[in-house]
């Protein structure tokens, strides 16, 4: 039969009409699915047609028969293709659909007409133009990407973050950041934390939530070479789609088919090959009143990147088994930006007095105060190190997939990936001479284990089951291991120089030894999953799904601070003499540290539920309910003291927690646009460290804390032994003070374990003890859950490729944090408020010898007296809580993209518009829920306007506004097999929302608002219009009074309100500024090279980070004003009496605010953190060999 006749049937009989299913799951499911009908010339179904679908790489066929509606459905398909179609049925032509390609999670729907065989004998369509034109890959609220596009996205750091920014819904954090990998990506306002990443259905984020780019090794865990497609989605409604509340990334693994298929690449990087000039920023003197600093700096740059690796797949069996293996290495180095002077260092540490004779510390000045430490026994055991210029950056990933066919009917895959990164972490600065026995160097490894089985049991029924492991561990190692103590020395020559417990204004401290955080620090997770899932199609029009989905998590978590003690000398004398005079110290009550470890599991059994109605040829609705019920074993260790301060218990834990999430979803084909939505809930996804701040130590019952120094009557003291507690100011007796502090050198124990009394003071029924800080969940606790919906329109027009899609999520269930120990501050019965009435909370510390003494006092003042005696004075410590508030996040969401080949050049171009709210919530860097610091935790880092012990509302920290995506790409080929590509992605979007706070320089539980927080939203006075008769003094329209320290610190708020064009009169709303704008643009020179042998070539590529700077060292530059997403400190407020002077830690009068400068720098806030390694052009040069 000729090609035209084949041609001419297919035109007269309609025979393919494409239309997709409603929109399907990304993040969990791994296969892919063929759906369709077959017809006669009349439009009337065929029953019992023989449908085979087959995978062509790998010869794997599935076998399918029409029902009565004429109907097929082929599932658990491989992803990717290419596939044929073939049609068989007695009277009929057979029909082939050829060059069909299938994506994750997607059931691809066909209609085939088939034509008498009495007039045609066999039809052929190609089906690669038409599937291509449908699916508009990169238009719209989902993005898939398959093996080429992969191979086109620019990438210096090959991290599949880079691929996900290419959707109009998501953006990359550029900046470094300092818990862990940084690049984090948000999905459709979600943050990294709150998204589920997953390897052919293995979750592979980072689920305990230390790291804020939400991976779980430092540069992605899976090698770009093992990568078949990738899916990025922001609002999946298919009910197996469960544990999460952000948006979905799932990545598929290449399989092995009938040919060997492999390649063979390397990368590198040089110093050469980086930028090496950044704008200078700050003020001159860093006084925010004097002129702005400008030009560039040249920074240091020691960069020796090497990367290669290989991929390669075949056959083990023809048409039976298969393999696919990956393997890919990274090093590099990090380079330390501070250092001695002399040494090749950006920056130095500043001059030791009386040692140094230069502008600044060399090796030669740090070794000659190190030099004491030969005189201690403990130096055989702790050699205290040096700064070394570099550090190496480590990165290992491999994989091994294999595919067997059992039967036509029956596929098992089976995968094992590995990945290992390891980076270095220290922050030597130029009055921090840390050295490396200082720093630490992070490890993380990752296993993961999977097993899947799909199965065709009849022509209407398949199912598919699905086990996994994953196994995770992340070290915090100083090089000389855990098992000792910090020293720090202040290089002060003399005691006492500088104000208590530091050195003098610019003398650098030297410190060696693990710091307090890196003393017991270990953490493992194991993490096993289930699945089955069943399809049933024997309905008319309708999709059955049942399944069951099975999650078990187990936690390992030790962390306790200064478990082997952290020691202060105050001058390089009191080293020499063996003065300590600080010691800080932390253990369990068992005196074993692993006794205090946080140990802890919980399972989560969902029941799904679905059913895909096919309404009309045009019209497919999915109605769905997913089910998730929470179990736990154990419970976090019980605190009487809590107990007796409340009521209820520490042990509210996610046991007996169960959602029901209903969804539903349609699409709708016409011959010209397709519309999908849906809308659903969708729940969990939490931080397992959120649930992990209950257990072990922050139970306040497994262990204690103290602090003791030498003073007298708050005079530093070494010449009369005098000792306090400084926490309580409490004295404690020369015996035990000296026993801590005075050490025996000649003994080397006190290196790894202080004095045996330390150890007594920490199990005695103390105060401090019974008042330990906790973390817990509140009673009634349930699960985050938000509301999710997106619409969806896609179309064809004028040659463009079209979508509109638009997003928005509010939460049912919401989460915040508070502090249960926190009591509202009353006079006589009346609620006290700051002068710009905000509750005010009991952060007083009234002077006593006892509780007795402290009560009689607080009555005298008309304050409330609580029967705890403990709690006369609050303290530092808190009671943090996790907690369901009634203030409701929303988020909403609109991206218009449009795509065409405009003279060859494959242009897509896409514009995305934000807009949402954040009350409390997971703060993106915090790691712990809080309660003994002021910053740096969830509860923290939420902001407050009028109750300081709840949040604010405002703008989402993640909030972008506005952004815009090109991507422009084109293949050129002079000779044949001279495949030149070039492609260029660039991005403009705003910066992130900026708070601005204030804070009360006692920190703490400090007297002005009374919690031990810092995120206090700003007020602003009116600074044009100043009292008549005191320029210091402000008082608004509403009677709210500010009285200023100096006329320096009004011409510094000043300052700083005009450079952020702060509101006056009024509290700064949360997220009021905005950062500076990001501007990115990457580009990518591919060129292929033929090789002698048939199917071989090379490939070579030139990738290029920030293009822009390359151009022009002012582009692609990369700032932000404070690190923090809580905000940044405008200015130092305390409450004052009415003529002004402060009212003090024991008074509880708020007439007036009293605002200074006496810890925060108005400098601070007013310089941007400029992002070296986001800013600097970068280039990656790559070879490949492929076959």
């Amino acid at each position: 039969m000729s090609f035209a006749r084949k041609l001419a049937a297919g035109a007269a009989f309609g025979a393919l009409a494409f239309a997709f299913s409603a929109p399907a799951v990304y993040a969990q499911q791994t296969t892919a699915a063929v759906r369709g009908v077959t017809v006669d010339d009349k439009g009337a179904p065929i029953a019992g047609v023989t449908v085979t679908v087959t995978h062509v790489p790998s010869g794997t066929d599935q076998v399918v028969v029409t029902n009565d509606a004429g109907a097929f459905d082929a599932r658990g398909l491989r992803v990717g293709g290419p596939y044929k179609i073939t049609a068989t049925g007695q009277g009929f032509a057979s029909q082939t659909l050829s060059d069909l390609f299938l994506n994750v999670g997607d059931a691809q729907r066909v209609r085939l007409a088939l034509v008498p065989a009495t007039e045609l004998s066999e039809v052929v369509i190609t089906a690669a133009k038409k599937a291509t034109t449908s699916q508009l890959a990169n238009v719209g609220s989902r993005t898939t990407l398959g093996r080429d596009e992969i191979d086109a996205v620019v990438s210096v750091k090959r991290d599949i973050r880079d691929i996900g920014r290419r959707d109009p819904l998501a953006n990359l954090d550029f900046v470094a950041r300092g818990t862990g990998p940084s690049g984090g990506l948000y999905i459709a306002g979600s943050a990294p934390r709150a998204n589920r990443i997953t390897i052919d259905g293995v979750r592979s984020a980072d689920s305990f939530g230390l790291n804020t780019g939400g991976l779980s090794t430092n540069r992605g865990p899976v090698s770009f070479e093992a990568l078949e497609q990738v899916a990025i989605q922001a609002v999946p409604f298919d009910v197996e789609d469960g544990d999460f509340t952000g948006g979905a990334l799932n990545l598929i693994m290449r399989s092995g088919g009938n040919d060997f298929h492999g390649s063979l690449f390397s990368n590198e990087r040089t110093t050469r090959l980086v930028g090496n000039q950044l704008p200078i920023v700050g003020f001159t003197n860093n006084d925010v009143l004097r002129a702005p600093l400008s030009g560039f700096r040249k920074v240091k740059n020691q960069i020796a990147e090497t990367n290669y690796g290989f991929f390669l797949s075949g056959p083990i069996i023809k048409d039976r088994l298969f393999f696919a293996a990956s393997y890919e290495k990274f090093s590099s180095s990090d380079t330390t930006g501070t250092g001695p002077i002399g040494a090749g260092f950006a920056n130095t540490f500043n001059r030791i007095p009386g040692v140094s004779t230069g502008a600044g510390a060399s090796q030669a000045d740090i070794d000659a105060v190190l030099a004491n430490w030969n005189g201690y026994a403990a130096s055989s055991l702790l050699k205290p190190g040096s700064v070394a210029l570099v550090k190496p950056i480590l990165d290992e990933k491999s994989s091994i997939k294999i595919d067997y066919n059992i039967t036509d009917n029956h596929r098992l895959s089976a995968t094992y990936r590995h990945a290992f990164s390891s980076v270095w972490k220290r922050s030597p600065s130029a009055t921090s001479i840390s050295l490396d026995s200082n720093w630490y160097v992070q490890p993380e490894n990752e296993d993961n284990y999977a097993l899947q089985l799909n199965s065709r049991w009849s022509p209407d029924l398949a199912t598919e089951a699905r086990v996994a492991f994953r196994g995770y561990q992340r070290g915090q190692l100083p090089p000389v291991g855990q098992g000792f103590a910090n020293v720090s020395i202040c290089t002060d020559p003399a005691f006492g120089a500088g104000a208590a417990f530091s050195c003098s204004s610019g003398v650098p401290s030297i410190g060696f030894g693990p710091d307090q955080f890196r003393q017991a620090n270990v953490l493992k997770t194991k993490d096993t999953s289930g699945s089955f899932v069943a399809n049933y199609t024997g309905f008319d029009n309708h999709q059955i799904k049942l399944g069951y989905q099975y999650r078990g998590m187990e936690i390992y978590n030790l962390f306790l601070q200064a478990a082997r003690g952290v020691y202060y000398f105050d001058s390089v004398a009191e080293f020499q003499a063996g003065q300590a005079n600080q010691l800080s110290y932390g253990n369990s009550l068992t005196g074993t540290t692993t006794d205090a470890a946080a140990v802890l599991d919980y399972k989560v059994h969902s029941l799904l539920a679905q059913d895909t109605w096919d309404v009309t040829d045009a019209l497919t609705v999915n109605f769905g309910v997913r089910w998730d019920r929470y179990a736990a074993d154990k419970k976090p260790t019980l605190n009487t003291n809590f107990v007796n301060r409340y009521g209820y218990s520490n042990q509210t834990t996610y046991d007996g927690i169960d959602v029901l999430m209903p969804r539903v979803s349609a699409k709708y084909n016409s011959d010209w646009f397709e519309l999908s939505g849906g809308f659903g809930l969708v729940s969990g996804g939490l931080p397992d460290v959120f649930l992990g701040n209950s257990y072990g130590g922050t139970t306040g019952a497994l262990t204690n804390s103290f602090a003791i120094r030498r003073a007298t009557n708050g005079t530093l003291s070494t010449a009369d032994d005098t000792f306090i507690d400084p926490a309580t100011n409490q004295a404690i007796d020369a015996a035990t003070g000296n026993a801590l502090l005075t050490i025996n050198k000649a003994s080397p124990s006190f290196i790894t374990s202080p004095a045996a009394v330390a150890q007594t003071l920490l199990t005695a029924d103390s105060a401090s003890r019974r008042n330990a800080y906790t973390n817990s969940l509140a009673p009634g606790f349930k699960m985050p859950a938000d509301w999710k919906t997106n619409l969806s329109f896609k179309t064809t027009q004028f040659g463009i490729d079209w979508g509109i899609d638009a997003v928005a999520s509010w939460s049912e269930t919401n989460v915040a944090f508070r502090d249960a120990r926190a009591r509202r501050l009353t006079v006589n019965g009346v609620q006290q408020l700051t002068p710009d009435g905000r509750v005010r909370y009991d952060g007083l510390v009234i002077p006593g010898a006892n509780a007795a003494a402290i009560n009689a006092s607080r009555t005298a003042l008309g304050l409330p007296v609580v029967a705890n005696a403990d709690l006369a004075n609050l303290g530092l410590f808190g009671d943090i809580q996790a907690y369901n508030p009634s203030t409701k996040n929303w988020t909403r969401m609109v991206a218009l993209s449009a795509r065409r080949n405009i003279f060859g050049v494959d242009t897509w171009a896409a514009y995305t518009w934000q807009d949402g709210r954040q009350y409390g919530g997971i703060s993106e860097f915090g790691t712990t829920a809080g309660g003994n610091s002021t910053g740096g935790n969830y509860y923290a880092d939420q902001g407050f306007d009028m109750d300081p012990n709840g949040a604010a509302k405002g703008k989402s920290n993640n909030l972008l506004r506005n952004s815009l995506k090109v991507n422009l790409s084109y293949k050129l080929e002079l000779r044949p097999g001279w495949v030149s590509r070039f492609t260029l992605f660039g991005e403009r979007r705003d910066g992130r929302p900026i708070s601005f706070l204030m804070t009360d320089p006692a920190g703490g539980r400090n007297p002005t608002f009374g919690v031990s927080r810092d995120d206090a939203l700003a007020y602003i006075p009116n600074l044009n219009s100043p009292d008549a008769a005191n320029p210091l003094k402000f008082v608004s329209a509403s009677g709210t009074t500010v009285f200023f320290d100096s006329q320096a610190s009004v011409d510094k708020l000043k300052a700083l309100v005009n450079q952020f064009g702060l509101p006056m009169g009024k509290i700064v709303p949360r997220g009021f500024g905005k950062n500076p704008n990001v501007d990115r643009i990457d580009f990518q020179y591919a060129q292929e090279i033929p090789s002698p042998i048939r199917g071989h070539s090379l490939l070579f590529t030139v990738d290029v980070q920030n293009l822009g700077n390359l151009l022009d060292k002012k582009w692609g530059v990369v700032k932000e004003y404070t690190n923090s997403r809580s905000g940044g400190v405008v200015v130092n407020a305390q409450c004052a009496r009415a003529d002004g002077t402060a009212a003090g830690s024991a008074d509880p009068t708020c007439a007036a605010y009293r605002y200074s400068y006496t810890t925060a720098s108005p400098a601070t806030l007013a310089t941007p953190t400029v992002d070296q390694a986001a800013s600097l052009w970068s280039v990656g040069m790559g070879l490949k060999y492929r076959f």
